[in-house]
């Protein structure tokens, strides 16, 4: 670029600069800030004009003349002046004022906090680095520093530019916390005086805190003591000295009266939680915050107090130290109980809080902080006396009158110092009010004489100030106590354009036309209205919110001015009815996003009239008057859609935020959002439609049951409104009630006849519905009206199982005590195993088996032999006369020669000569094991014996199956068979086997207490992957069990197993091409057999392959606690369920705390395993391809399996938690038609042999 085109480029941007700089001096507040950027940016300025004349004294042939190079470097595409440009248009965009009306309605004050300020300083000192060395033609310095400085500062505006593209993360970040005390810290800090408070930040008690050896600080004082103002000098302080990456953080609250009943626990603690996370700079947000805020988001829930206190717990573990002011804490609550409880939340956050509180003096409150560490705040008389002296010194429009006084009489100064010191009583409030009261007389004479008659109490101040106003002139006497009970009786905090815009209605309600019209010349100044408040009225200047000077003050008011709150209130609702007519609006609803903003913009008292008009229309009497204007204001169709979009909009702003609310709602449902029956009924008069209905289908019957107003509700009902009609989500008026626990809404409707069976998609009822909204009185309502609590959702869930998963002790309790149970299905069981971890320990013992005996006890061996009820039901078996029998009675066994029982076996004989027999490794029922060596070989086997004398025919017969069995099936985790031998004399037989010399996966659990779950996976890969094999080939085990699965060495590290006892096995397909037969022989080891082995009728008995998917789920079980899931030692008067009950019903849990530490993948998996209903009982194929079952856990370490990403289906509140998706947990299997169930042409067996196994 040529040095003159150069020159036109640098004085663009110098007239760029001057105008941001008029921005940055016309701004308020931020004083220091504005300061030091302003002086940064006439330094950087300065040096540009320097180069501007030296480009237009350009000559090529002075030395000094700037270099071309240097030229260059300048004006390059991405250069310095480039970036200094971007920089202007970057502050211009905050700080340029607008029009009229968004002039008034957001005043230019400091939007940057200090992080962007430091930002912008430093990227400036960097520009400014980088032109004086252009300046000084320094071509080399230039070229070692340019690429470096140029980049740095490039990497400095696209970190900008990447935070303010990151949305998703601060969506997440406003979603958590509809609340920021940010302005308020900046609005109160404001009015700090420079100075004071500095004994409280010297005191060693504060700076214990502040170095953490106390862990709770209470700072009491009495009303307008300072407290609020100290704790803003804290909360700059931690600001200025803890850094934003150390090991160090800290959050503050401001608790305010009048806001007591939006500022829950839970909004204050998510607070806390956005601020260190805003402080913390955590990029990427933590991975628990994504989930919580998917899961919520999805369901349309939000955060429980539990559910924040953990994510705290986990977000802030790595800080050693966080830091929590809590500021006004007897204002946070209604009750002096329920804010020590606050306090107490707070500090279950985690072991690194230092909590500092302060609050009124509150007898309750002593007793909570009697061990704490205490630090009262009182007016100190050199804050006030430096406050007074820095008021003596300003210059404004009335305090001019009392500076004038000091000059003309110096004396004067001490005078007013040392009578309100002395009057302050410990009370900064009062310091400011007796200096306001004296600001304004007009003659030194005066402002002696009340020097001698200051009040003595905060009443009788307020009394003087009243008087002060009251003298005014008349229409500034009603301006200010209109202000007054405006900012008293408003539903929220006012800024100042909704008050201006306010009084600029209040003049258009005699105005008769059908299209009011609000003008800019309308408006009146703000420092008008303000201005005749005697000082009673303040505005933040930051977020320009118009208050009363202190809490006490509206106390005053209220004790004082009843009369006066109720026509104000009366008035307001005339005036916001005006508001929604304005002609302004005349465009309805607005269609975009950005119509909205920009409407809510230039006229914010839109919001505040459309949600509150009618919220004080609720008597006959103001019925009577309110009338006219409210029939003129629901007859406008255009004002009705501009009054219900403002009404539905939601709390934050995320895409089509305007657009996602209702269209075409009937003034009537609007009108029912009011608590105000009388003017339901009129326009029901009028000929309103009483089923007339939006876009959502509620009806206005519906939207005042949702809201809970039981007035409107039994107007509606007497007016003939349909009880039972539902709206577009199928939800009718008692479920919505119901939702809200809005117990008075509830009585009303099921005493007019409201359906309480209804039930929604997946069958969802209103009784669960009821337990979600954790009400204990909306429950009772509905079961003492009949409500089905044994219902159950398509996912198993019931009432009871919700109430015990959340932690609703109480209703669950309720419905335990009306006789309801929990279902006997995985969510039965999973709720139990939350609400245990949750620690409601007694009511879990209420609602489920006592484990503790078993769990003591471990594991112990069963045979397959019939014990206790089983042995009954084989015997009761025997007496059936079978048509197709397997055996002919053990008696007859006896006269038979073994021969001929074991006919068609290939065997040899002579064992013994063969054989040496080695040391015994087990003992069975009905055979021992022995290690064996052959003697011509030498290699070593293991050898099951068999004793003939006294056998039964089921020992025979069990010999028989097995080596007929081994013989064909051939596998890797199979044991192997070598050979069938007998004794020489044919009274021992011996099945000869491959030596798995790692033992019993039994001793191997017993031995490690339980496994953990990566050994547990290790194992059943295995066992799954056999018994697949097994099934595919028409064979069914029937005995799976830990003493049958055998570890080939038995260390950690090598996990291997065979399968082996193949007494019971039976093939259920033959070579006649018949397809799959079933069988029903009683048989397997009691703790591990089926539910439909032990039909109670033998002939319905019929199963398949299903059994050894039941058998392997109890084993899982056992892998992952060390105990059966089914036990005789579990029955008791509470829980009458003998061993077979409990398997035929599938009643077992998961007891806490054996059940804490399993990955809830595990849990599921069993759940899919250990189902009654064989048909929906998982297959092999399907455990394998479970979740759980990934091949990820095989590279896991020896630790644990961590659990993958799993939503816990119990968490999900509504009925959309049936689909459970792969991110952990399997939906409740459909039908499967497996090898179990009897296809055409199946033979099924009817066989009652005991049960037995060798």
């Amino acid at each position: 670029m040529d040095p003159l085109g150069f020159a036109s480029s640098l004085i663009a941007i110098l007239q760029i600069a001057a105008k941001v700089t008029q921005f940055i001096k016309d701004a308020k507040q931020g004083a220091t800030e504005r300061t030091k950027l302003r002086d940064e940016m006439r330094n950087v300025v300065c040096l540009l004009e320097m180069i501007k004349d030296r480009v237009d004294d350009w000559d090529a042939s002075d030395d000094d003349a700037l270099r071309p190079a240097s030229i260059k470097s300048l004006a390059a595409p991405d250069g310095p002046l480039s970036m200094f440009k971007a920089t202007l248009e970057e502050i211009a965009a905050k700080l340029a004022p607008q029009d009229t009306l968004r002039r008034l309605a957001r005043p230019v004050v400091w939007p940057f906090d200090k992080k962007e300020i430091d930002e912008l300083l430093r990227r400036l000192e960097r520009l400014k680095a980088y032109f004086n060395l252009v300046l000084q033609n320094d071509l080399v310095a230039l070229a070692k520093t340019s690429n470096t400085l140029l980049c740095e500062i490039g990497k400095q505006v696209e970190t900008l530019d990447t935070a303010r593209r990151d949305d998703d993360a601060e969506k997440i970040l406003t979603w958590i916390s509809p609340i920021s005390f940010r302005v308020k810290q900046a609005d109160v800090f404001e009015g700090v005086e420079p100075g004071t408070g500095q004994w409280l930040l010297q005191h060693d008690t504060f700076l214990k805190w502040l170095e953490g050896e106390v862990d709770l600080l209470w700072c009491p004082g009495i009303p307008g003591a300072g407290k609020t103002k100290l704790a803003s000098l804290i909360i700059d302080h931690l600001e200025q000295t803890v850094p934003s990456n150390g090991t160090r953080t800290f959050a503050y609250i401001y608790c305010e009266y009048q806001q007591r009943n939006s500022q829950t626990p839970l909004v204050l603690v998510s607070s806390l939680l956005e601020q260190v996370l805003r402080r913390g700079n955590f990029s990427p947000l933590p991975q628990e915050l994504n989930t919580l805020y998917k899961l919520c988001t999805k369901h349309d829930t939000r955060p429980t107090l539990a559910q924040l206190t953990k994510l705290f717990r986990a977000v802030c573990s790595s800080y050693t130290t966080i830091h929590v002011v809590l500021d006004a804490l007897d204002e946070c609550a209604d009750s002096d109980d329920s804010a020590p409880a606050f306090v107490a939340a707070v500090r279950a956050l985690g072991p690194n809080i230092r909590l500092l509180c302060t609050s009124r003096f509150f007898t309750a409150f002593e007793g909570y902080f009697q061990d704490a560490q205490t630090l009262e705040i009182t007016a100190h008389s050199d804050d006030i006396r430096t406050f007074l002296e820095s008021r003596l010194q300003l210059e404004g429009s009335n305090r001019s009158r009392i500076a004038k006084h000091v000059r003309a009489d110096p004396a004067l100064k001490e005078e007013i110092i040392k009578a309100i010191v002395e009057e302050s009583r410990g009370m900064f409030l009062l310091v400011a009010l007796h200096f306001e009261s004296l600001s304004r007389k007009i003659s030194r004479k005066d402002v002696r004489s009340s020097l001698n008659t200051l009040p003595k109490t905060l009443d009788s101040t307020y009394d003087q100030a009243m008087e002060r106003i009251r003298s005014q002139g008349e229409e500034d006497v009603e301006i200010a106590e209109t202000l007054i009970f405006w900012i008293l009786c408003a539903k929220r905090p006012l800024k100042l354009l909704e008050i201006q815009q306010m009084y600029a209605t209040q003049a258009l309600l005699d105005d008769d036309s059908d299209e009011p019209s609000l003008e800019d010349d309308d408006i009146p100044e703000g420092d008008i209205l303000t201005g005749v408040c005697g000082g009673l009225v303040v505005v933040d200047s930051e977020s320009r919110v118009c208050r009363l000077v202190h809490y006490t003050a509206q106390e005053y008011f209220q004790r004082n001015d009843q009369g006066r709150i109720t026509t104000t209130k009366f008035a307001m609702s005339k005036i916001s009815i005006m508001y929604l007519r304005l002609d302004n609006f005349s465009r309805g609803f607005a269609e975009t996003d950005e119509e909205m903003a920009d409407r809510l913009e230039k006229y914010p008292f839109l919001e505040y009239g459309g949600r509150y008009w009618g919220s004080d229309i609720n008597n006959d009497d103001v019925a009577d008057v309110m009338w006219p204007e409210i029939k003129k204001f629901l007859s406008n169709a255009i004002a009705v859609a501009v009054a219900n979009q403002v009404w539905s909009l939601p709390q934050h702003r995320f895409g089509q935020w305007s657009q996602d609310v209702p269209r075409s709602v009937p003034a009537l449902v609007l009108a029912a959002s009011f608590d105000m029956p009388d003017i339901l009924a009129r326009l029901v008069f009028e000929e309103h439609n009483l089923e007339g209905k939006g876009t959502d289908g509620e009806t206005p019957l519906i939207r005042a049951a949702r809201l809970g107003l039981s007035e409107n509700v039994s107007k509606l009902l007497q007016l003939g409104a349909v009880v039972n009609a539902i709206d577009v989500a199928g939800e009718s008026a008692l479920l919505r009630a119901t939702e809200s626990g809005q117990v008075a809404a509830m009585r009303v409707l099921v005493s007019g006849g409201a359906d309480i069976s209804l039930k929604m998609e997946g069958g969802w009822t209103i009784l669960m519905s009821a337990v979600l909204s954790g009400n204990l009185e909306a429950v009772k309502i509905l079961v003492e009206a009949g409500a089905d609590s044994s219902l159950q959702t398509a996912w198993g869930d019931s009432a009871l199982s919700i109430a015990t998963w959340r932690g609703q002790e109480a209703i669950a309790t309720y419905l335990a005590d009306k006789g309801s149970v929990l279902p006997a299905n995985p969510a039965g069981r999973r709720a139990s195993l939350i609400a245990a971890k949750k620690g409601l320990t007694a009511l879990v013992r209420r609602l489920t088996a006592d484990y503790e005996a078993v769990a003591r006890r471990g594991l112990h061996r069963q045979g397959a032999r019939p014990q206790g009820e089983l042995e009954m039901l084989a015997e009761s078996d025997a007496e059936i006369p079978a048509a197709d029998t397997e055996n002919t009675g053990e008696s007859e066994l006896q006269s038979q020669n073994w021969g001929q029982a074991l006919d068609g076996l290939d065997y040899t004989r002579g064992f013994l000569r063969r054989y040496d027999l080695a040391e015994q490794l087990g003992r069975g029922y009905s055979a021992e094991l022995y290690a064996c060596k052959n003697k011509v070989t030498g290699l070593t086997y293991s050898a099951k014996r068999f004793k003939f004398a006294g056998a039964t025919r089921t020992t025979g017969e069990s010999i028989w199956s097995e080596v007929e069995a081994l013989k064909e099936l051939r596998h890797e985790n199979i044991v192997r068979m070598i050979e069938f031998c007998l004794s020489d004399t044919m009274d021992l037989a011996f099945l000869v086997l491959e030596l798995v010399p790692g033992g019993e996966l039994f001793n191997y659990i017993v031995a490690n207490q339980k496994l953990s779950e990566l050994s547990t996976y290790k194992i059943f890969q295995q066992l799954l992957s056999t018994l697949e094999w097994l099934h595919k080939n028409g064979w069914v085990h029937r005995d799976i069990k830990p003493e049958n699965i055998l570890l080939v060495s038995g260390q950690d590290s090598d996990l291997r197993i065979k399968l082996v006892d193949f007494g019971l096995c039976k093939k259920l397909v033959d070579g006649s091409g018949s397809g799959i037969k079933l069988t029903s022989t009683l048989c397997g080891t009691p703790s591990y057999v089926a539910p439909e082995v032990i039909s109670l009728d033998s002939r319905q008995r019929l199963y398949g392959t299903g059994v050894d998917i039941w058998s392997a789920g109890v084993v899982l079980y056992i892998c992952l606690c060390g105990f059966p899931p089914f036990s005789d030692e579990l029955t008791s008067e509470k829980f009458p369920y003998t061993l077979s009950d409990q398997i035929r019903k599938g009643k077992f849990d998961y007891p806490s705390p054996y059940w804490n530490s399993v990955c809830d993948a595990a849990i599921d998996l069993i759940d899919s395993m250990l189902v009654v209903n064989s048909a929906k009982r998982f297959t092999a194929s399907q455990c394998l391809a479970h979740v759980w079952m990934n091949p990820m856990h095989k590279a896991t370490s020896d630790a644990d399996i961590p659990c993958c990403e799993i939503v816990d289906r119990n968490f999900l509140p509504n009925p959309v938690a049936a689909q459970i998706t792969e991110q952990g947990l399997t939906q409740e299997p459909e039908e499967v038609v497996e090898e179990s169930v009897v296809a055409p042409g199946a033979r099924v067996e009817n066989s009652s042999q005991s049960l037995s196994k060798p």
